[in-house]
């Protein structure tokens, strides 16, 4: 039988991720209130009344961390959305799945690549945006094609290496 560690909202805010409460708290109702926003979720238990305290797995724990990187890059909501979707491959945000996949590349650096908007009658759409998964540990080199363009780098592989030591620490594998 496996055995999963019960990670708490104050586990993530005060020893995993960094995210503060406040903001912890905010993410995860908005979820409640506007059916996904981001994806996040207590998976283990939700924790909707006071006496429950909301559970999250090991994916969580990525997941929230990637989201709160990209916030705290500066990136609105409707961009987060997008990069989870495009980094995940689906039509809703998955932080979870974007999470593992980019542990499973052993990203180092996630470079968001953003274009400007233009007058509306000559881009109707949304502008692009590109994502480059950089999986060696130089710093990447910025210089997009367009120089209007803005150019985010998030350092994700730093992030989720001083996690996966903190949940190590925390919560040891069960017969260790």
């Amino acid at each position: 039988m496996k055995i999963i560690p019960k990670i708490d909202s104050a586990d993530i805010s005060e020893r995993l991720v960094g995210i503060t409460p406040v903001y912890l708290n905010n993410f995860l109702q908005r979820e409640d209130e506007r059916n996904g926003l981001y994806g996040l979720q207590a998976s283990v238990r939700a924790g909707k009344l006071r006496k429950k305290r909301r559970l999250f797995s090991r994916e969580d724990v990525f997941g929230i961390a990637l989201v709160w990187l990209l916030f705290e890059a500066g990136m609105r909501t409707d961009p987060i959305i997008r990069v989870l979707k495009d980094i995940a491959g689906t039509n809703r945000p998955n932080p979870n799945l974007a999470a593992k996949k980019l542990l499973q590349q052993n990203a180092e650096y996630l470079l968001i690549v953003r274009h400007p908007r233009l007058p509306s009658k000559t881009q109707p759409e949304k502008p692009g945006q590109e994502i480059r998964i950089v999986r060696d540990a130089q710093s990447p080199q910025p210089g997009a094609a367009n120089p209007a363009a803005v150019e985010v780098v998030v350092p994700v592989g730093p992030k989720f290496r001083d996690i996966e030591m903190r949940l190590k620490l925390l919560f040891p594998p069960q017969g260790a």
